[in-house]
């Protein structure tokens, strides 16, 4: 699988992308993928990375809001849209790194 599967949601080279647990699943109308990367920045600036990036690309955010996860660690999602596709960003402080998810939901083009 690419490092980048979509063009349009990009992710830093600094980023390390982990890609045992990625998954995209197209049907004929609709592609789901799971994205998930490792960066070494705290979870504001690379928050802050990934939202420059998709609004450079087209993408509009739409909601964002911060939470604690189950293990204690502070984290931040974002939603962000572009026409009827959808991406949200979680990123979420760990021990050793700073893990960035993209979940992201596409209408395909029409064949």
């Amino acid at each position: 699988m690419p490092r980048q599967p979509f063009d349009d949601i990009p992710a830093p080279k600094e980023w390390v992308p982990y890609s045992r647990e990625w998954v995209i699943i197209q049907t004929p109308k609709v592609t789901a993928a799971k994205l998930i990367y490792f960066a070494e920045t705290k979870v504001d600036a690379t928050l802050e990375h990934a939202r420059r990036l998709l609004i450079q690309t087209g993408w509009s955010e739409t909601k964002s809001e911060r939470f604690v996860n189950p293990e204690k660690f502070p984290g931040v999602w974002a939603d962000f849209r572009k026409g009827d596709d959808i991406c949200r960003v979680t990123v979420i402080e760990g021990s050793y790194a700073t893990h960035v998810d993209f979940t992201v939901a596409r209408v395909n083009p029409p064949r």
